[in-house]
């Protein structure tokens, strides 16, 4: 399957180079977008749609894929494992959260360890439970990272923990201030762009450090669903996309999808591989 080589396609084209034949030699026309078409999948999240279009590689292209993605040098494979772990937590976000949910920092009243911060917050998180279980709210749904930063304090290092957490609403931010109790709880309403969630998901996740994994999630989250069918886009469609993505992406991705509205197009292509890679993000329109 192409797109479990996507990690080969590296570079972006850019929408603001007017001249794109620096990347593609005098006749854009002849851009090698793949011997055998292209094949699309969608992963829907909420009202997010990320549609992505990719090369179907012969007999030939696919041994030069895997002989490529098993040379991969551990940093390239660690950003790809980076970039992954982004866009699952912001497809998460967008199936789960709206602007009735909230994002909560918690922090400390003096230093604590990476260990206890962990206890302190599953404990944090069972008061909650509790307490909507005793109101009668919906069950408990969330997502949180734990951030630290190493600085110098009187000469001293000292890690300055604190926590980001997506949690439904429904408990107002001075019971959440009650609960926690080791220092102070901030309560903001979630305000989805037209890119949903990803702005704040991309966020905390940055710098998470949550003992080897990049964020911690309850088991009710509502997980993306990914749809890869056989249907196909025409190597012309391809063609039109990269070499005008400020217009043919829009065009062309909202004749696909007509129930959802073009949000942003990113096209890559490999140094090692024929064709490119198309990212689309859409959003469902809303209804009149």
């Amino acid at each position: 399957m192409g797109w479990r080589y996507e990690c080969l396609f590296e570079t972006e084209l850019k929408p603001e180079v007017d001249d794109l034949r620096m990347y593609w030699g005098p006749q854009p026309s002849l851009i090698p977008v793949g011997r055998m078409g292209y094949r699309r999948s969608v992963t829907l999240a909420g009202d997010r749609m990320e549609c992505e279009i990719y090369p179907v590689f012969g007999k030939e292209d696919a041994m030069k894929a895997r002989a490529a993605k098993k040379n991969m040098t551990s940093t390239k494979q660690k950003r790809l494992n980076d970039e992954r772990a982004r866009r699952h937590l912001v497809q998460l976000a967008d199936a789960n959260f709206t602007d009735k949910d909230i994002h909560l920092t918690l922090t400390y009243k003096q230093e604590v360890s990476l260990e206890q911060c962990r206890k302190d917050v599953r404990n944090f998180l069972l008061r909650v439970k509790r307490y909507r279980d005793k109101m009668g709210l919906e069950q408990l749904k969330y997502i949180y990272t734990i951030e630290g930063k190493t600085e110098l304090n009187k000469g001293f290092p000292v890690s300055r923990i604190h926590v980001h957490m997506l949690m439904n609403g429904g408990v107002s931010r001075e019971k959440l201030e009650e609960m926690w109790e080791l220092g102070y709880a901030n309560a903001d309403r979630l305000q989805p762009s037209e890119r949903g969630l990803e702005e704040i998901a991309s966020y905390i996740i940055k710098e998470a450090k949550h003992g080897g994994r990049k964020f911690a999630a309850s088991r009710n989250l509502k997980q993306p669903i990914r749809r890869t069918t056989d249907a196909k886009t025409s190597n012309r469609v391809v063609k039109a996309i990269a070499q005008d993505i400020r217009n043919e992406a829009k065009e062309q991705t909202e004749k696909l999808y007509p129930s959802y509205q073009f949000v942003d197009c990113k096209v890559y292509y490999s140094d090692q591989l024929d064709g490119v890679y198309i990212r689309v993000l859409m959003r469902r329109r809303k209804k009149r």
